[in-house]
């Protein structure tokens, strides 16, 4: 596929200037070129004409005073770095992620655009095609179903084939439906069919899957899937023609563990593997994106030539852009990164598209403004009742009161329990610091789904939180007063993460684009991201990711028990295990 369109006038001149017969824009001058397609470091020129690669050998170009020449003598100088799997919103926004992408040596970024399934097309797609205009590359795929357990207009067989038929859209998925796979759901087999049926990749989501389960998926059309735990999950899903995704990310840092399990099996570092840093929260950037991940994987043991290449060329063969992007070799749009060292994969130059885009973490070219004030997104705060502290309190049902236990960061287990009730007739947690209460408020619906809550932290006053995964919100606590007050915060800044303790405010995270995510840069939302996971962890917050646990109490593709507008479910089989009540 053609990623950025070449005129017939560029495309002569490419040749002119491969021929030596024109002068070139671009000259980087003996460098250690790394070539993803033999694997070799090579002690060549690198010339470009326009935004991309005319020249990669011993000779001389030809040049005239406009000619830029780098001279990368002792350097060196890798292809951009692909990104294959996106997550885009958690906190930061594509364009702010695409900004902190190009900083750090990732020129392409396939991403996930599910929370912006509750816009109109029209404007997701202009959002998507607003983008086309950075100097990253971004593509995006299609979600088959909402992870919500809502109806979505956006969730039909039209609406899925549009954003499918979208040329920017390079897959779908991914599919974290698998019950709808198995029950044969109408809309989940259309999207996966339509989207092979257009040449594009389906992306899968099968965590601890055996190789029964597997066989099924790529019978089904699963291409591709990150969710691999062990070097054994890797080798099953190469088996069965997947290729496999090696992920480190904030709520599963497999990486390390995965590279060294792949050592003891002896087996060769396939084509048919990439990289991924699969949508960290904002605290885990410190560390950088691919470039990141690239490192992880060489301290690892990985040699750090294949790791480029799978953060580089396979992610390209993968989506059929090979021929674009991901190596270094005439023709190629010129995305290169110099590197002071092969062992260290943070760029201190990063040329995009053939132009110097940063340098040393501070950007050289100009970028695309996001223009969020046209975007209607729905709005946070359409409840008209105020806050009470009383949608908080949990009368027990037959003496029995739910109880959510964190199995990790993300999983929930339920179990009905007797505990001790206050003279009020109200559920009491004081015998216990690790309980809390948390709710689940549908200010749609004006709704509240309660349960207490074991294992988020100790002697949580108060945390409410607009960032979910549906668009409910998620408050918890000790205290249903500290849990009123960081509601009505929350409420009052339209939209984030507020934290109550000592009865005071002590961290606020706006996050006014949909409650969910903002449009400060990079660098202040890892700032604000990490004032808050510190004070949480100050609070006994052991798990991996706290920000993943707020999102994800709301998902309903996660096992096995699940917050919700109709009140707590059971994931696998879909019944409902405590109805939620009306507000107020």
């Amino acid at each position: 596929m053609r990623v950025r369109p070449l005129s017939s006038e560029a495309h002569v001149k490419l040749m002119r200037v491969s021929r030596r017969l024109a002068p070139a824009d671009l000259w980087i001058q003996g460098a250690n070129v790394f070539n993803v397609y033999t694997k070799e470091w090579m002690q060549v020129h690198v010339v470009t004409s326009g935004e991309r690669i005319a020249y990669v050998g011993e000779k001389e170009p030809l040049v005239d005073e406009h000619t830029q020449i780098i001279d990368a003598t002792e350097k060196y100088v890798v292809p951009g770095y692909i990104e294959p799997h996106a997550h885009p919103f958690q906190w930061y926004n594509p364009y702010t992620l695409a900004d902190f992408a190009l900083k750090h040596g990732t020129t392409t970024l396939v991403s996930d655009s599910l929370m912006l399934m509750n816009l109109p097309f029209g404007q997701v797609k202009e959002i998507m095609e607003s983008l086309a205009e950075h100097p990253v590359k971004q593509f995006f795929w299609a979600r088959l179903d909402p992870q919500t357990g809502k109806d979505h207009p956006q969730f039909t067989k039209e609406g899925l084939a549009r954003m499918l038929e979208h040329p920017l859209v390079v897959q779908g998925g991914e599919l974290t439906s698998w019950s709808g796979v198995l029950s044969e759901d109408e809309k989940i087999l259309f999207g996966l069919k339509h989207a092979l049926d257009l040449g594009k990749r389906m992306e899968g989501h099968h965590p601890g899957a055996s190789v029964e389960t597997l066989n099924i998926a790529s019978a089904a059309g699963i291409t591709a899937c990150h969710e691999g735990i062990t070097a054994e999950d890797l080798l099953y899903r190469l088996r069965l023609g997947m290729y496999a995704t090696l992920r480190h990310s904030s709520i599963r840092p497999d990486l390390p563990d995965l590279v060294k399990g792949w050592l003891e099996l002896e087996q060769p570092w396939s084509p048919r593997m990439m990289l991924t840093s699969d949508g960290s929260t904002p605290p885990m950037h410190r560390n950088g994106l691919m470039d990141g991940t690239i490192r992880v994987a060489i301290e690892a043991g990985m040699p750090p030539e294949e790791a480029y290449v799978m953060a580089s060329l396979n992610p390209a063969v993968y989506y059929g852009m090979d021929g674009e992007v991901g190596g270094i070799a005439p023709g190629r749009l010129a995305d290169l990164l110099v590197l002071p060292d092969k062992y260290e994969p943070t760029p201190e130059l990063v040329i995009a598209n053939g132009k110097c885009a940063a340098r040393n973490d501070t950007l050289l070219a100009p970028t695309v403004q996001a223009q969020w004030e046209k975007v209607q997104f729905p709005p946070v705060d359409g409840l008209e009742q105020q806050t009470s502290a009383d949608w908080f309190q949990l009368r027990p049902e037959a003496e029995q009161t739910p109880v959510l236990y964190m199995l990790n960061a993300v999983i929930t287990r339920l179990e009905m329990t007797e505990l001790p009730i206050d003279e009020n007739g109200y559920v009491s947690i004081e015998h216990d610091p690790q309980l809390a209460y948390i709710a689940s408020i549908d200010p749609t619906g004006g709704r509240r789904t309660l349960a207490v809550l074991h294992g988020y932290g100790s002697d949580l006053e108060g945390l409410a939180s607009s960032y979910t995964a549906s668009e409910d919100w998620i408050v918890i606590g000790r205290d249903p007063d500290a849990m009123k007050q960081a509601l009505d915060r929350m409420r009052a800044i339209g939209g984030g993460v507020v934290l109550v303790d000592g009865g005071t405010i002590t961290v606020e995270c706006p996050l006014p684009l949909a409650g969910r995510f903002s449009d400060a840069p990079m660098e202040e939302v890892i700032e604000m991201a990490e004032e808050l996971t510190q004070k949480l962890r100050q609070k006994g917050h052991t798990h991996l990711d706290p920000l993943y646990s707020i999102l994800f109490f709301t998902a309903t593709h996660l096992p096995y028990a699940r917050l919700t507008s109709e009140g707590i479910i059971d994931v696998k089989s879909g019944k409902l295990l405590v109805p939620s009540l009306p507000l107020g």
